[in-house]
């Protein structure tokens, strides 16, 4: 076994250091990516149902306009504030993108203004603009929740006119200098 090791080093040590860099990617995709998860309609916490005299009865809306999962992570909605941001900014890569409506900005501010979140203040400020439909700054924004993300690739550099807007909204993948 170690005269095998002695030869085959120089192939066992590239392998190994792929499958640590794959499990690494997978890990980060997964944490990263909304869950396709989908709730039949109103989920009851069993302390609410029917004849209950707790007083605590919580229910799980499920009204989501980014059909994912209903308790939100940090990094949940840091994505949707840059994912939406994505048709506002211009910037050299986009991976993912959810159409910006005032639906999910109303949904999406009231659960952060529900729930508990370390970087609670910068989201309920972008969503407050772009409830006011105030995007001039939505590229310094985009960065922000960007740099909570630890982004590195795709910084914006501007925010797109409404006709650049249109056309990324046609193609999503249109580039624009």
């Amino acid at each position: 076994m170690a005269n095998w090791l002695k030869t085959n080093k120089h192939r066992l040590f590239p392998f190994i250091g792929v499958l640590l860099l794959g499990g690494a990617l997978f890990t980060y995709y997964l944490n990263t990516t909304p869950s396709q998860e989908a709730f039949s309609s109103k989920v009851l916490d069993k302390r609410s149902s029917p004849g209950s005299s707790d007083s605590r009865s919580v229910i799980v809306d499920n009204d989501n306009p980014f059909k994912h999962k209903n308790r939100l992570n940090e990094v949940d909605v840091q994505n949707y504030i840059h994912w939406m941001s994505h048709q506002k900014v211009k910037a050299d890569s986009k991976w993912t993108h959810y159409k910006l409506t005032s639906e999910r900005v109303d949904w999406l501010l009231q659960k952060v203004k529900e729930g508990s979140y370390k970087h609670e203040e910068v989201y309920v400020e972008i969503l407050t603009k772009c409830q006011n439909e105030d995007f001039a700054t939505v590229d310094l924004d985009h960065n922000r929740v960007w740099t909570l993300l630890n982004g590195n690739v795709g910084k914006a550099y501007g925010v797109m006119t409404e006709e650049e807007e249109r056309a990324y909204l046609q193609n999503p993948s249109i580039k624009f200098k």
